[in-house]
């Protein structure tokens, strides 16, 4: 008798704004998942960024699905203080800092701005946007990608297939440019189309048998023994 799979909880996505046009315009989302949630506030200029704010969103919640909090005994509660508190008027305003999103590695994790990881190819599902985390990981872990500069994924499901069975040892023998786009796209470049892969035998990538490395470290040619 074949077991029915076990069916995940849905993803949760609450979006709060304000009500008045004369507020600021920030925000909270709230992207929750079964046990686990994160609260995502954000400022934004036109409604046309929600988009762009909830995939922010996704990412992050999925590096902390793939690396969930461990959650302690709640500490007893702090004293409560009596010393007056500063009035609004007076208070330093602080000036919103880019969100960020925590990559699991093997040992400990990377931080990582959140623009500095985009999937272009369309994929808006939960699931593509933890398949964006793992690949970054898999990036990093490879000694590919340090975090610092902006990636872009083309199709995640793709990249996901070509990394798969690679190591961190494999993943050596290759070039970021092999799996992800990097940089800022240029302004004329349409990131929202990919070109569909006809052959899918083209989605095994297989590290090269005796890689010859130039000074500057781009491959040549594989050369005979």
């Amino acid at each position: 008798m074949h077991r029915k799979p076990v069916q995940q909880p849905p993803t949760v996505i609450t979006l709060t704004l304000p009500e008045a046009e004369s507020e600021s315009k920030t925000g909270t989302l709230l992207v929750q998942r079964g046990d686990l949630a994160r609260v995502h506030q954000f400022t934004y200029e036109h409604i046309a960024d929600l988009a762009e704010v909830i995939a922010d969103a996704l990412i992050a919640f999925a590096a902390v699905e793939a690396d969930p909090p461990v959650i302690s005994d709640a500490p007893p509660p702090a004293p409560v203080s009596t010393k007056k508190s500063e009035p609004a008027a007076e208070r330093t305003p602080q000036s919103p800092t880019e969100p960020t999103v925590d990559i699991p590695l093997k040992k400990g994790k990377k931080t990582v701005k959140i623009s500095h990881l985009k999937i272009v190819g369309g994929e808006a599902d939960a699931a593509a946007y933890r398949q964006a985390v793992q690949i970054a990981s898999l990036l990093i872990e490879g000694k590919l990608w340090d975090g610092e500069t902006p990636i872009r994924i083309d199709d995640v499901y793709a990249v996901a297939k070509k990394m798969k069975h690679l190591t961190a040892r494999d993943l050596s023998l290759f070039v970021i440019t092999d799996f992800v786009q990097t940089g800022e796209p240029a302004a004329a470049e349409d990131t929202s189309l990919i070109d569909e892969v006809d052959d899918e035998d083209t989605l095994a990538l297989e590290p090269p048998q005796h890689p010859i490395l130039s000074s500057n470290g781009h491959h040549g040619s594989n050369g005979t023994a």
